[in-house]
């Protein structure tokens, strides 16, 4: 009606236009090419989505999905996490913060660990996460008395892990 050529960004829809909102902003539904705003178009349209860098990577900072990568979304993000299994269980390969599981972590690896104490002490009740036991040739503090790596008599250490003393009265 005002004899002017339409043009997107001019709030009416025309042509080949799937969208027009009135502006040429790129961050709201509707981009400056009156094309609506989808994700992975590389603009982030706001309160919709997080992020969008334009790709279909998981393993950047920005999901095909337009969400922020974090731990435990499925995707192990290259060079900040080292596994990635999209649950939270420590019993697994890979436990909290994303990093694969190994002994010493404090969480006890189902099938592969008996315990993990998170520290590589070798007089406590786990030694590189198996149980300690009498005969292991650690001396657990506070429990055995010796440990010389086996359970025989006579050479100064018994199979339960208490020190033998003479007999013979000499």
């Amino acid at each position: 009606n005002a004899c002017v050529v339409q043009i997107c960004g001019d709030g009416i829809m025309q042509g080949d236009e799937l969208c027009d909102d009135g502006n040429i902003i790129n961050e709201d539904a509707c981009l400056d090419d009156c094309q609506p705003n989808i994700c992975g178009d590389g603009f982030v349209n706001a309160g919709v989505e997080a992020c969008d860098d334009g790709n279909s990577s998981d393993t950047d900072e920005c999901t095909s999905t337009c969400a922020l990568a974090t731990c435990g979304d499925g995707f192990v993000q290259t060079g900040v996490e080292e596994c990635d299994d999209a649950n939270i269980e420590n019993t697994d390969d890979c436990v909290a913060g994303c990093l694969e599981a190994t002994c010493g972590d404090g969480f006890i690896q189902a099938e592969v660990e008996f315990c993990d104490d998170a520290n590589a002490e070798d007089n406590d009740a786990c030694i590189s996460c198996v149980v300690a036991v009498c005969g292991d040739g650690y001396e657990y503090d506070g429990v055995e008395e010796c440990d010389d790596g086996n359970v025989e008599t006579g050479d100064g250490c018994s199979p339960t892990c208490l020190l033998e003393a003479c007999q013979d009265a000499i």
